[in-house]
Protein backbone atom coordinates (compact mmCIF):
# COMPACT_ATOMS: atom_id res chain seq x y z
CA UNK A 1 0.00 0.00 0.00
CA UNK A 2 2.80 2.37 0.89
CA UNK A 3 4.48 1.76 -2.46
CA UNK A 4 1.22 2.39 -4.32
CA UNK A 5 0.90 5.81 -2.70
CA UNK A 6 4.59 6.63 -3.15
CA UNK A 7 4.57 5.70 -6.83
CA UNK A 8 1.29 7.51 -7.44
CA UNK A 9 2.57 10.73 -5.93
CA UNK A 10 5.89 10.35 -7.76
CA UNK A 11 3.89 10.12 -10.99
CA UNK A 12 2.22 13.43 -10.19
CA UNK A 13 -1.18 12.34 -8.89
CA UNK A 14 -2.62 14.76 -6.36
CA UNK A 15 -5.27 12.57 -4.71
CA UNK A 16 -4.92 8.83 -4.29
CA UNK A 17 -7.36 6.35 -2.80
CA UNK A 18 -6.84 2.65 -2.20
CA UNK A 19 -9.70 0.30 -1.41
CA UNK A 20 -9.96 -3.19 -0.03
CA UNK A 21 -10.86 -5.93 -2.47
CA UNK A 22 -13.24 -7.45 0.08
CA UNK A 23 -15.89 -4.72 0.01
CA UNK A 24 -19.11 -6.03 -1.52
CA UNK A 25 -21.13 -2.87 -0.87
CA UNK A 26 -18.67 -0.14 -1.80
CA UNK A 27 -20.21 1.98 -4.53
CA UNK A 28 -19.44 4.95 -6.75
CA UNK A 29 -20.96 7.42 -4.28
CA UNK A 30 -18.59 6.19 -1.56
CA UNK A 31 -15.62 6.85 -3.84
CA UNK A 32 -16.94 10.27 -4.83
CA UNK A 33 -17.42 11.14 -1.17
CA UNK A 34 -13.85 10.06 -0.41
CA UNK A 35 -12.44 12.22 -3.20
CA UNK A 36 -14.65 15.13 -2.09
CA UNK A 37 -13.33 14.80 1.47
CA UNK A 38 -9.83 15.08 0.05
CA UNK A 39 -10.79 18.52 -1.27
CA UNK A 40 -10.82 19.68 2.36
CA UNK A 41 -8.66 17.11 4.16
CA UNK A 42 -5.19 15.66 3.61
CA UNK A 43 -6.38 12.14 4.43
CA UNK A 44 -9.60 10.14 4.34
CA UNK A 45 -10.31 6.81 6.01
CA UNK A 46 -13.17 4.40 5.50
CA UNK A 47 -13.39 2.53 8.81
CA UNK A 48 -14.18 -1.18 8.73
CA UNK A 49 -16.48 -2.47 11.43
CA UNK A 50 -13.84 -4.99 12.52
CA UNK A 51 -11.32 -2.30 13.50
CA UNK A 52 -9.42 -1.98 10.25
CA UNK A 53 -10.19 0.19 7.27
CA UNK A 54 -11.60 -0.48 3.81
CA UNK A 55 -10.40 2.74 2.18
CA UNK A 56 -7.47 5.04 2.67
CA UNK A 57 -6.96 8.24 0.74
CA UNK A 58 -4.19 10.81 0.76
CA UNK A 59 -3.21 14.00 -0.90
CA UNK A 60 -0.09 14.24 1.26
CA UNK A 61 2.15 11.17 1.26
CA UNK A 62 2.71 9.86 4.77
CA UNK A 63 4.51 6.51 5.04
CA UNK A 64 4.14 6.52 8.84
CA UNK A 65 0.57 5.25 8.56
CA UNK A 66 1.94 1.94 7.25
CA UNK A 67 4.53 1.43 9.96
CA UNK A 68 4.22 -0.52 13.21
CA UNK A 69 0.80 -2.03 12.47
CA UNK A 70 -0.47 -5.49 13.27
CA UNK A 71 -2.19 -5.91 9.89
CA UNK A 72 -5.43 -7.85 10.02
CA UNK A 73 -5.97 -6.98 13.67
CA UNK A 74 -8.72 -4.92 15.25
CA UNK A 75 -6.27 -2.12 16.11
CA UNK A 76 -5.27 -1.01 12.60
CA UNK A 77 -7.84 1.80 12.37
CA UNK A 78 -7.10 3.07 15.87
CA UNK A 79 -3.34 2.95 15.24
CA UNK A 80 -3.72 4.72 11.90
CA UNK A 81 -5.84 7.48 13.43
CA UNK A 82 -3.21 7.85 16.14
CA UNK A 83 -0.60 8.31 13.39
CA UNK A 84 -2.76 11.09 11.95
CA UNK A 85 -3.31 12.78 15.32
CA UNK A 86 -3.28 16.56 14.87
CA UNK A 87 -3.48 16.12 11.09
CA UNK A 88 -6.37 16.99 8.84
CA UNK A 89 -8.35 13.81 8.09
CA UNK A 90 -11.94 12.89 7.36
CA UNK A 91 -13.88 9.70 8.00
CA UNK A 92 -16.38 7.89 5.83
CA UNK A 93 -19.20 5.76 7.20
CA UNK A 94 -18.13 2.46 8.74
CA UNK A 95 -18.69 -0.61 6.56
CA UNK A 96 -18.33 -4.35 6.91
CA UNK A 97 -15.52 -5.97 4.96
CA UNK A 98 -15.42 -9.70 4.31
CA UNK A 99 -13.01 -11.73 6.36
CA UNK A 100 -15.05 -14.74 7.47
CA UNK A 101 -18.12 -16.72 6.45
CA UNK A 102 -20.06 -14.96 9.20
CA UNK A 103 -19.47 -11.67 7.37
CA UNK A 104 -21.59 -12.81 4.40
CA UNK A 105 -23.88 -15.60 5.64
CA UNK A 106 -26.87 -13.31 6.20
CA UNK A 107 -26.42 -11.06 3.15
CA UNK A 108 -28.94 -11.73 0.39
CA UNK A 109 -26.59 -11.12 -2.56
CA UNK A 110 -24.38 -14.04 -1.44
CA UNK A 111 -27.15 -16.62 -0.89
CA UNK A 112 -26.91 -18.03 -4.43
CA UNK A 113 -23.24 -18.85 -3.81
CA UNK A 114 -23.69 -20.50 -0.42
CA UNK A 115 -24.69 -24.11 0.19
CA UNK A 116 -28.07 -24.55 1.84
Amino acid sequence: MCNAFREGFNEGHEKIIIIGSDMYDLNENDLLEAFNLLDHHDYVIGPAIDGGYYLLGMKVFNPVVFEDKIWGSDTVLEDTIQDLNNMNYGLLAAKNDIDYFEDIKDIEIFRTFLKN
